[in-house]
Order: C-alpha cells, then sequence, then structure tokens
C-alpha cells in the first residue's frame, strides 16, 4: 500500500488538535493587534536629558604697528596688522586692542587693566619678574554682543633697555620671557545667579636687534551649559510599522482559514478516509508480514474470504504462517492458504465491485 496524500494526514493532525490551534490563533491576533494599536495609535514618549549652552563669554587679542620709516615693501604711515614679524627698523612699537563680549541676557559690569610683563624664567622657576601698567578701562556696562575694547601699547626700544638694564644689574640667567597680560573683571546677575569671575588673556612677545614678533596668544571662550529634562514624542519606524500589520494580518488570516476549514468540513475525515488513514498505520506496523505482489485474474482457490481490516488479515497470516501479498495497483492485499484466499480490499480499490461479486463466500458465510 501507498502512502496516503500529505493532506490527509495534515488534515487528521489539524482535526485531533484543532482546540489547541483554534486558540493559540485567537491569542496570537489578539497580540498582534494589541501590537499594531500601539504602533499606529499610540505616541511613543521618552525623556532625554538636553544640555543647552545659557550664555558665553570670549575675549580677543590682536596687534598691528605703525610704519615709521620709509621702505620698499612698505610706506610709512601704513598700519600692518597681526604680521608675523615686524621690524624695529621701520617701526618702534607693538599696539594690542584687545576684546571682550559675552551672550548672556542681562548686563555686566565689565572692567580690564592691561600690563607688560618681563620676567627671567628656567622651566618652573622665575628669577625676577617685572609688571607695568599699559591701560585701564575701568567699570562699563557691557550687553549681550556688545564689544568691551581696551587699547595698549608698547614700545620696542624702551623694552629692550629695561631688560638689558635688569640684566646688568642681576646678571643674565635665565630666559627672558616678554607678555602682554589683560585681565578683565566680570560683575553681574545672569539667570538670577550673581557672576563675579576674572579672566586673564595674554599676549607672548619675542624681541631681537632687529625684530620683534607675537609668538603665542591665550584667549578665553567659555561656555555655560544648564541640563534640562525633555520629553519627546517617537514615531515607529517603517519596519516596525509593516512587520506589525503584516503580523496581524497573517494572524486574522490563519483564524479565519481555521474556521472556514472547520465549518466547511474540510478538516474532518471521512470514514472512508480514516479507515484509508488506519490502514496505512496498520501497514507501518506490520510491514515485515506483508510483501507486494499482484492478485491474480483467475481463482486458483476453491474459496474466498473477505476479511474486514488488514489487521485482522495479518492475525491470518500468522496463523497460517504465511506472508501477506500487497497488489500495489488493485490495492487489495491477500493471504493465500491451501483452501482459501483471504482478502482485504481498500475502500478506494477500483477492483472492489468485481472482487465482491466474484468471492465464493464472506466471513458472514463461513459463520
Amino acid at each position: 500500500m501507498t502512502d496516503p496524500s500529505r493532506r490527509l494526514r495534515v488534515r487528521a493532525l489539524l482535526d485531533a488538535y484543532f482546540p489547541i490551534l483554534f486558540g493559540a490563533a485567537i491569542l496570537l491576533a489578539f497580540v498582534f493587534g494589541f501590537w499594531l494599536f500601539q504602533v499606529y495609535a499610540v505616541e511613543e514618549v521618552r525623556t532625554e536629558q538636553r544640555t543647552f549652552v545659557q550664555w558665553s563669554e570670549s575675549t580677543e587679542l590682536e596687534h598691528s604697528a605703525l610704519i615709521v620709516n620709509e621702505s620698499v615693501p612698505f610706506e610709512a604711515g601704513q598700519r600692518v596688522e597681526d604680521r608675523p614679524i615686524y621690524y624695529t627698523t621701520i617701526s618702534d612699537a607693538l599696539d594690542i586692542t584687545y576684546r571682550y563680549e559675552h551672550t548672556a541676557g542681562a548686563e555686566l559690569d565689565v572692567s580690564t587693566d592691561i600690563f607688560l610683563r618681563v620676567r627671567s624664567v628656567s622651566g618652573d622657576d622665575v628669577f625676577w619678574e617685572v609688571t607695568e601698567p599699559r591701560a585701564s578701562t575701568g567699570s562699563e556696562s557691557v550687553s549681550a554682543g556688545e564689544n568691551h575694547t581696551a587699547e595698549a601699547s608698547v614700545n620696542i626700544a624702551e623694552l629692550r633697555r629695561t631688560i638689558a638694564e635688569i640684566q646688568s644689574q642681576l646678571g643674565t640667567e635665565g630666559s627672558i620671557e616678554i607678555a602682554i597680560v589683560a585681565t578683565t573683571s566680570i560683575d553681574g546677575i545672569v539667570d538670577g545667579q550673581a557672576v563675579n569671575r576674572t579672566h586673564g588673556s595674554l599676549l607672548r612677545l619675542a624681541v631681537s636687534q632687529t625684530s620683534f614678533r607675537v609668538t603665542d596668544t591665550e584667549t578665553i571662550d567659555e561656555e555655560y551649559t544648564s541640563t534640562d529634562t525633555v520629553e519627546t514624542t517617537q514615531d515607529a519606524s517603517l519596519l516596525e510599522m509593516l512587520a506589525s500589520l503584516l503580523a496581524f494580518s497573517g494572524s486574522l488570516t490563519v483564524l479565519g482559514t481555521l474556521a472556514f476549514a472547520r465549518l466547511r468540513g474540510y478538516i474532518e475525515l471521512s470514514g472512508e478516509e480514516a479507515e484509508l488513514l488506519e490502514v496505512y498505520q496498520q501497514e507501518q506496523e506490520f510491514s515485515e508480514w506483508i510483501t507486494t505482489g499482484t492478485f491474480p485474474s483467475e481463482r486458483d482457490y476453491e474459496a474466498t474470504i473477505v476479511v474486514d481490516d488488514l489487521k485482522g488479515l495479518v492475525d491470518v497470516a500468522i496463523d497460517t504462517n504465511k506472508r501477506v501479498i500487497k497488489d500495489e495497483q488493485l490495492r487489495v492485499s491477500t493471504v493465500l492458504d491451501d483452501d482459501y484466499v483471504y482478502l482485504y480490499i481498500r475502500p478506494d480499490s477500483s477492483a472492489s465491485e468485481w472482487l465482491f461479486n466474484q468471492a465464493d463466500m464472506t466471513m458472514e458465510e463461513l459463520d
């Protein structure tokens, strides 16, 4: 006997486990429906910590020199700005412009002092230091975006004479460090909080016999921040929207298919189908007693007995110590004894009517 169709076995499984499968389909439809509702109807609210810049302040140092002596590259009276080098033969002073500004939503009182600092250093050791005031602005009210400005000038010849005088008195130990230092004091109220601080900016200067140059500047650029907790709504991603929709639709399809198939009787097996499935299972169980063969076209025995099921035919084979011969084409199984032909005819046998008509006797007639 051949294996019954896979669809028949699947239907048998569906019929046996239908309550479990139907309940699982309802549960999945509910779960995926809730997911779909959450994705499309409920906005996801997230809490985040965000840092905001409340206000900032910055300083700037610019330098320039006035050309006092005519030369081929430069004209007398010309002002050169932010040059990498200045020449003592055509300029005798370095001019500095210092600027401070802030972005606070309030007016701040700002004052600046500029002084020249000359000292001799060796590593972290300071051998001597001299400071000379160069400019002072006094206190002035500065609003956001306004510039607080201070200007100063350093005469290079005088600076060199001062250094030479000190070295003649103290010696030449250490390296000479020259800096123009701007100190700014800020006072006021910003966002209800008192602000009282001092900032220092500086410009380093190197001087030789024939030139002077700015080697470095240090300025400030400060930001004052605050952290707030904010709530934001997050839209679902396209992938999540599609996945939830497909999952819910799929669960409804499975649920509807199961209900439709049950109501129309597509799942429950008929009596003949149930018998065919049982025959298949019995054939697997008693396969060692069954041999495939061909049913004879003419009867060579005196009597034919039709048994009701395959298990009964196998019992006959065991009792008579014979093999069960299975005809795949006719869908008939037989045991050939000395006196009788024992037949089991499957419900789907194409020769069922002929075989029953040709049988000499049935089991009932033997009784």
